[in-house]
This record gives C-alpha cells, structure tokens and sequence, in this order.
C-alpha cells in the first residue's frame, strides 16, 4: 500500500520484512526502466553509520551508466545513526534528479521524523491495520488540538510527564501530518511546528511540558 506523503517526493521508505520489501523494491526499479547497473544498495550487519553515508554520497551524483534514472538503496534493518541520519538528511533535501532514493526497514521507530518527512512511505508491514489505526487517531486529534475542540493544556498536561512520552507522542502528530500533506496542504506549516518542538525537547533540557503548551497554544 502507498502512503504517499508529496507526490513531488522521490524518496521512498519501504517498511516491512526484507523479503516483502524486496519485492516491492524491484516493482519500483522494473516500472522506472532502471538497469541492474544502476542500483547502489548499501546494506550492513550493524546500524548503518556515518561512513556508510558518505561513501554513499560520493556515488551519489555519478549519472545512470544504462538508464535515464538509478536507483540508491539503504537497507537499514539494523538501525541507522542519529549521526548517519542528519548526514543522509542533506542528501534528502536536494537529490539528484536522475536519482531515486530507497530505505529498507522492518521499524520506524528509529528513523528521525525530518527523515520521514522526506520520504513517501510504502508499507508493506503486516501491522499495517494497527499502524494505519494509530496515524487516524493521530490526524483526528491534531485536527481537534487545530479546530479547539480539545484543550491543548489537557493534552499537554497528559504527554508531557517525561522527554520519552512527550517525544514518541510528537512523533505520532508527525507521521500522521506527513502522511495527509497531500490530502491537506496546510498541515505543512503544522508540521514544521511540531518537528521543531520535537528537535527542541530532543536536543535540550526544556521544561516538557512547557514546550508542548507553547506548540499547541501557537499552532
């Protein structure tokens, strides 16, 4: 099932076991015309780390030896760095046009949301029910925090007793924004919003509770 977040977007995260996201894999690389000699796969037994990065960008920008397009994938079933991630995030933000961007992943719990953002997510999980479940109650209650029909200090109050819970919740708000910007333009801005709370209770030593009122009282 694509969940397609921009169509303009020609980064993708395939989400599910490696043999059903391999499959979904070659469908993209024979419906794009792309060579076998225009796949870059980087895969690893651990998390795949900075220097998996760039070597990974200094291929990067080289044109299709066969095809008008080449496809660079990561499988990153092992995890990814923070440090790999902001690094991979640069490549994310100006791709080479003649050039698809692919992530294998069994989770995207460790997958930063500025990375999800970028990506169109394919999810070929067989958790999909539940997971597609968790993303409407998500949009549901972003909308109500959005509309005024809740009270965004009660919210607050409810996911801001430590970093962790306030983080996994801004995390859901995220997914679920990315996944309907195409279905609702405005949510954009939103986002933006949430993600920078999101980097700022992650990265600081702010009051929690404090940073999700102020987000919500300005959205």
């Amino acid at each position: 099932m694509w969940y397609k977040v921009n169509d303009n977007m020609q980064s993708l995260i395939i989400l599910g076991k490696i043999d059903k996201a391999k499959q979904n894999l070659e469908k993209i690389i024979k419906e794009n015309n792309i060579s076998k000699f225009d796949v870059q796969i980087t895969t690893s037994e651990k998390a795949i780390g900075i220097n998996d990065i760039k070597l990974l960008q200094k291929n990067l920008f080289l044109k299709p030896i066969k095809s008008e397009k080449k496809a660079v994938v990561l499988e990153a079933y092992y995890g990814m760095t923070t440090e790999a991630q902001n690094a991979f995030l640069k490549v994310l933000e100006e791709p080479p046009e003649s050039t698809i961007i692919v992530i294998l992943t069994g989770s995207l719990d460790f997958i930063l949301p500025t990375i999800l953002s970028r990506c169109n997510l394919i999810n070929v999980s067989e958790k999909s029910t539940s997971q597609d479940t968790n993303v409407q109650k998500n949009l549901k209650l972003l909308n109500q925090i959005l509309d005024g029909d809740v009270n965004p200090l009660v919210i607050a109050q409810g996911n801001g007793k430590d970093k962790q819970t306030a983080l996994n919740f801004l995390e859901g708000l995220i997914i679920a924004a990315d996944k309907n910007l195409s279905l609702n333009p405005n949510l954009a801005k939103v986002l933006k919003k949430i993600q920078k709370t999101y980097s700022l209770i992650k990265s600081t030593n702010v009051n929690v509770r404090f940073a999700l009122e102020n987000l919500f009282l300005n959205l």
